[in-house]
């Protein structure tokens, strides 16, 4: 149990480094293929705090902690987290589509923070504005786990497995 909850806070860091590391290239991100691999390793008892602890550095970082941005942050990576862990047996082409489906979801996620800011009029001007973002997401989504997926869940699983 204490090497699970050691090796969840090493992985947690890589989680939030990473992100801040690519933050100057436009929608590209390992967010998403790292949550989706240890959704497949850790139960979700460790996965569930790892996920809000990473929103919730994330927001801290980043100055953000607004609730109309928190809770919909929160909810998304932690309904990634989640959805991800129940699939976890299924093909992989099923998780492929839910990494490719979450790059549109997350823009989604925020629409309701941003009518309750400028108004319900902003609907439609907000998905059209927004989806440019939500395909290069959904690109990069797509990318990452074609080339990365399976090399860090068999490196992550041989890690876990290699007794000390």
């Amino acid at each position: 149990m204490i090497r699970s909850i050691t090796l969840a806070g090493m992985l947690l860091a890589i989680l939030f480094v990473q992100e801040q590391l690519l933050v100057l290239v436009p929608q590209f991100q390992f967010t998403v293929v790292l949550i989706i691999v240890y959704a497949a390793i850790f139960p979700y008892k460790i996965l569930l705090p790892m996920i809000f602890a990473y929103v919730l550095l994330d927001n801290i970082y980043m100055g953000t902690m607004n609730y109309l941005y928190f809770i919909p942050m929160a909810f998304a990576w932690l309904a990634l987290a989640s959805i991800s862990r129940a699939i976890r047996h299924k093909p992989f082409y099923v998780q492929v589509i839910l990494a490719l489906a979450f790059g549109f979801v997350y823009g989604w996620v925020y629409l309701p923070a941003r009518m309750i800011e400028q108004g319900v009029g902003i609907f439609w001007v907000y998905l059209k504005m927004d989806l440019p973002f939500e395909i290069m997401m959904a690109a990069s989504n797509l990318l990452t786990m074609l080339v990365a997926y399976q090399p860090l869940r068999y490196s992550l699983e041989k890690l876990i497995n290699e007794k000390i």
